[in-house]
């Protein structure tokens, strides 16, 4: 009854997996069972550049991406078991060792190796709207490695680190657009989104993780997340694939009817 009730809400807020998705023919799921995404196969590139933000203790999609299309990763996240991650990978990679991405997925081992991972560009620093210094608050749970600027508010622990937006960033790095844009950063994805659109950003695709779905308290999260929705279908995206937890995959509408006039190959 409690699982009908949660269904019917989800129904009537069209937050529910199925609304308002325009599906592509030819998409592929790379990364692991919690942290991969559902991706169009016929888009990605070596040129193709990727910002993959929050890593916490599983990068599989980011590894994935450089493994099956070559393209130019960045991963940005500020903590020190991100960090820690990162470095043990490249460490048990330089001695052609293989290594599971976390306990919770251990069917997931990653394949790419050391010289692929010297390609990649860890960066040290957490994405938000504006360069600030932010708390970023413990979760306080066993075998969770991932602490939010967004959630988490009322635990005891927290530390601070340097943020900045992905407007500066691609000022930085040089880059005029992005073709992908992954956000799994505990709760932080409402800003970041809010900056892509204010910023007009040339972002083609938008992959994110709603993570009050995992840690949610009441049923207003359902109304952030339909308002995130409904922001970028009006800046011109299409919501091609959700999961059954809103893991969402969202395609600018222009690169959408790209790809969609590609699908009679198939």
């Amino acid at each position: 009854m409690v699982k009908f009730m949660k269904q019917t809400i989800k129904k009537i807020l069209k937050i529910d997996a199925k609304n308002g998705v325009r599906p592509l023919a030819n998409m592929i799921y790379i990364g692991s069972k919690y942290h991969g995404y559902w991706i169009p196969a016929n888009f990605f590139n070596k040129e193709s550049i990727c910002y993959c933000v929050g890593a916490g203790d599983d990068i599989s999609f980011d590894t994935e991406l450089k493994i099956q299309f070559d393209c130019v990763i960045y991963i940005f996240d500020p903590t020190p078991a991100s960090i820690l991650h990162f470095k043990s990978l490249k460490e048990i990679s330089s001695k052609n060792q293989k290594m599971p991405s976390v306990s919770q997925d251990s069917g997931f081992t990653y394949r790419i190796n050391f010289n692929q991972l010297e390609e990649l560009n860890f960066i040290p620093i957490g994405v938000w709207s504006h360069k600030t210094v932010l708390k970023f608050y413990d979760p306080g749970i066993e075998n969770y490695v991932s602490h939010s600027a967004y959630l988490f508010k009322d635990s005891k622990n927290c530390v601070e680190f340097p943020v900045d937006s992905l407007k500066n960033f691609m000022k930085e790095f040089g880059h005029q657009s992005l073709d992908v844009v992954k956000l799994e950063i505990e709760g932080a994805e409402y800003e970041v989104l809010d900056s892509i659109i204010k910023d007009k950003l040339d972002v083609k695709i938008i992959l994110v993780e709603f993570d009050e779905v995992f840690h949610k308290k009441g049923l207003a999260h359902f109304f952030r997340i339909k308002k995130a929705c409904k922001q970028l279908k009006e800046a011109g995206y299409v919501l091609v694939h959700s999961t059954k937890t809103l893991k969402r995959t969202f395609i600018r509408e222009d690169i959408y009817k790209e790809l969609k006039s590609k699908e009679s190959g198939f």
